[in-house]
């Protein structure tokens, strides 16, 4: 009874004329109606994306949404993000304070270190900041655009899927514009709002009526509020003060390859009731759009004038 009066109380919500702004331009967004966990809007002007959450609770509970996505972190994502970070890092500045925001498991931070670059860390999950900071990692506890306490100028900003779960993004980018030194640079990786997937998530809904919403719901969910567009990134950065250097869509997966099909998050529904054929069906997906070297992130890099 309680769900059903959620769901109605969620329809009527989402046909009353609701004014959200474009987290990256600004603009009106269009109300594109409702997806499993609230409602979704489309900015018209640069593409990008945003969900209207029907229900905010446990969105605080940080350490239960950080041990869920480290349990089920792919082995190899901090190998590729250095492969990444050596492409457009200069080691001749390696003298600059560095800061990775969202570190998660630290394993990035870590080999960053064992390289002797100053490499300090920003998390909202406290276990895991103890946990760097017993290795003698300058580990700090805090949230982007939330409350923060960070005195020191940084030459360099690393986001690594960290941007779509931040609720407010201007405040988030006053703060990163206020720790990063002039002339520093910021790198954000992030889900792409034009990417293949969200097109067959918006056929997918067309189709069906929107009574299945499988592709959107991992697109946009509780835990992934935004999805930029290059061209929407690439605004927010330069209200902010950045210019952007340079920017690509790439190929990189954050989680496991069994999981995108299996409930990879608290509250985000698997596929089928059967384990076994969700991870291989999450499996043979991800194979496959690895074969055809799909693109699904957006990197880029910009400097701080």
């Amino acid at each position: 009874m309680m769900q059903y009066l959620l769901l109605k109380g969620l329809e009527k919500l989402s046909k009353e004329k609701i004014n959200i702004s474009c987290s990256a331009c600004k603009h009106k967004m269009i109300n594109c109606g409702n997806i499993p966990d609230g409602i979704y809007f489309k900015c018209p002007s640069c593409g990008s994306k945003k969900i209207y959450l029907d229900d905010q609770s446990g969105l605080d509970d940080k350490t239960g949404y950080g041990n869920a996505y480290k349990e089920k972190l792919s082995p190899t994502k901090f190998q590729d993000l250095l492969l990444l970070f050596n492409k457009y890092f200069t080691y001749s500045d390696n003298n600059i304070q560095l800061l990775d925001v969202g570190f998660g498991s630290g394993d990035f931070l870590i080999s960053l270190s064992e390289r002797g670059l100053a490499a300090n860390g920003l998390e909202c999950d406290i276990n895991s900041v103890k946990s760097l900071q017993r290795k003698n990692i300058n580990a700090h506890f805090g949230e982007l655009g939330g409350d923060l306490e960070l005195d020191k100028n940084y030459g360099l900003v690393t986001l690594w899927d960290v941007i779509e779960h931040i609720h407010d993004v201007d405040n988030a980018m006053l703060q990163l514009s206020s720790i990063t030194t002039k002339g520093g640079k910021i790198f954000i990786l992030t889900p792409d709002a034009d990417s293949i997937f969200d097109f067959i998530g918006t056929i997918e809904r067309r189709l069906t009526f929107n009574k299945s919403q499988r592709i959107m719901s991992i697109c946009l969910n509780r835990y992934h509020l935004h999805r930029f567009s290059g061209k929407g990134l690439k605004i927010l950065l330069e209200r902010f003060g950045f210019v952007v250097d340079h920017i690509e869509k790439l190929q990189l997966f954050s989680l496991k390859g069994d999981t995108y099909m299996n409930g990879f998050a608290p509250g985000i529904k698997s596929w089928t009731n059967s384990n076994l054929l969700n991870e291989f069906l999450s499996r043979s997906a991800i194979t496959l759009i690895k074969s055809l070297r799909i693109t699904n992130k957006i990197f880029i890099t910009a400097t701080l004038t």
